[in-house]
């Protein structure tokens, strides 16, 4: 007989409940629940108070305090560790420049400037157009065989005029120029040294970086990092095709000291026209304030500079066409041009205009102004003709030219001042 097998049968307890078609949820003891604070009354009240716009406002409150905090605490460790020295008896390093350069321009000139021009940083002695500094520049030849040769620019202009007295030991060399020197203060210069007019041969150097810097009358702001105190006149044009120009309300290197020191009315004159003439002009930027004691807010300031320096060419130069031919400068500067040949030729002296491109800027300058200066009795030179600006083996880092490029252009000079010299005898 096939014995019977037995299904196993399962035991319903006594506890369970009658199925209603949906998991059931596994329900921790309220001890449990107590201690891990997940009862659901409470979960909800705390959901509840975390969605609410008053505590995501105090989360948010918290959070700005601490980076406040931390903030606060890493300015006032940069400001001790890397504070810029006082006066001017010790160079700041690399680090104390670096956190010193958002300084506002008043501020960098507080420690530049001291209670007399002597006791102030060097560089505020320089540029100025003041006759009573060129007393001790040569006003004669050396000899009767020798050329007095007057030069007005920039440190190219002087690096260039070095190589040439070099080459030519029969040139004496006057030369009166400023940092990064615009034709506003060279031709400016020209016009003030007197003495100057005994000179035979005159040139006159035309940076192409610093057309744009006839748009103001100093160097304080175009070289925000390291400001330059020197003014110039502002020239524009009249209805008459006339120069005319606006003298700063500040002329020497003493005004300027004890007009900045007082800050009296011709200091504010000077802000005045800065602000009505120069394009890059900016109180934020200008102004000593209490952020100049952040160094946070001078990195944010430096930032800020950098950047309204960069509508600095708007209107006279673009990177892809080149000098605008129409700007107002442009037009300016061809008329200076003339009139400083024609005072060059009534003194019967040999002007040179020379064009300098330096790095940033190809032959565009020359190729503007070459039409107009064919029309001048001057001589005429492009540096980039010798020693163009796409070859970096023609410049130092610094941007300057290198001692072989200087003797390039220095070169051409000497061959074009012996060739006129020789058709003058004739």
């Amino acid at each position: 007989m096939r014995s019977r097998s037995h299904a196993p049968t399962l035991q319903r307890s006594e506890s369970a409940q009658p199925s209603t078609g949906q998991a059931s949820v596994p329900q921790l003891p309220k001890s449990a629940q107590k201690t891990f604070g997940i009862s659901s009354q409470s979960a909800a009240k705390q959901h509840r108070l975390a969605q609410s716009p008053l505590a995501q406002w105090v989360a948010l409150g918290k959070t700005a305090l601490w980076v406040l905090f931390w903030l606060t605490l890493i300015d006032i460790g940069i400001n001790h560790l890397f504070a810029y020295p006082e006066g001017n008896e010790r160079t700041p390093n690399t680090l104390e420049r670096y956190f010193n350069y958002g300084r506002s321009t008043e501020g960098k000139l507080q420690r530049m400037v001291q209670d007399t021009v002597e006791n102030s940083a060097p560089i505020l002695e320089a540029g100025w157009i003041d006759p009573q500094d060129w007393r001790s520049l040569p006003s004669e030849p050396k000899d009767d065989n020798d050329l007095l040769m007057a030069v007005y620019g920039m440190s190219f202009s002087y690096d260039i005029s070095t190589a040439l007295s070099e080459l030519d030991n029969n040139i004496t060399l006057r030369r009166i120029g400023a940092p990064s020197a615009p034709p506003s203060h060279s031709y400016a210069a020209y016009l003030a040294d007197e003495a100057g007019r005994n000179a035979d041969v005159v040139m006159m150097g035309v940076l192409a970086s610093s057309i744009k810097r006839m748009r103001s009358v100093s160097g304080m702001s175009w070289n925000y990092e390291h400001p330059a105190p020197y003014t110039y006149p502002h020239y524009h044009l009249n209805s008459a095709g006339e120069l005319v120009a606006t003298e700063p309300a500040i002329s020497t290197a003493a005004d300027f000291v004890s007009a900045f020191n007082s800050q009296s009315k011709p200091w504010q004159h000077l802000q005045q026209q800065m602000a009505e003439y120069d394009s890059v002009f900016d109180p934020a930027i200008f102004n000593e304030n209490w952020t100049d004691k952040s160094s946070l807010f001078r990195l944010i300031r430096r930032g800020w500079a950098n950047r309204t320096r960069q509508r600095s060419d708007y209107g006279i130069y673009d990177t892809a066409t080149g000098f605008n031919p129409e700007a107002p400068e442009m037009k300016t500067l061809e008329v200076m041009l003339t009139n400083f040949v024609a005072t060059a030729r009534a003194a019967d002296q040999l002007p040179i205009i020379l064009i300098i491109s330096d790095p940033g800027f190809d032959n565009s300058l020359y190729e503007i102004l070459s039409p107009h200066l064919q029309t001048l009795d001057a001589l005429s030179l492009s540096t980039y003709e010798l020693v163009p600006t796409d070859n970096p083996d023609n410049f130092m880092p610094d941007t300057h030219l290198t001692p072989a490029a200087n003797r390039k252009v220095a070169s051409a000079l000497q061959e074009m001042i012996a060739s006129a010299k020789e058709t003058t005898q004739k």
